[in-house]
């Protein structure tokens, strides 16, 4: 088992592992990616709606810059969309 991550977003606090962050990624569909996108189970996600569905957050509660800073933390692969 990989190590869990405690981390705030929008006041709340949260504690996952990278396997959580693929268990609940592993069948929802990637919306199309606008900016920033992060590689989870071999398909690309916006880190927006990967946070999202990981952590059970509204998206409108955390910003494009909170999710970089989370999904980096289970070392995912983060990329700009030119």
């Amino acid at each position: 088992m990989s190590q869990e991550f405690q981390f705030t977003v929008g006041g709340r606090s949260f504690s996952l592992t990278r396997e959580d962050v693929e268990s609940k990624l592993k069948s929802v569909q990637p919306e199309q990616v606008r900016q920033y996108c992060v590689t989870v189970n071999k398909k690309e996600y916006p880190v927006k709606q990967a946070l999202e569905v990981s952590a059970g957050l509204l998206r409108s509660g955390f910003t494009t810059q909170d999710a970089i800073r989370v999904l980096r933390k289970f070392e995912f692969q983060i990329r700009k969309v030119v």
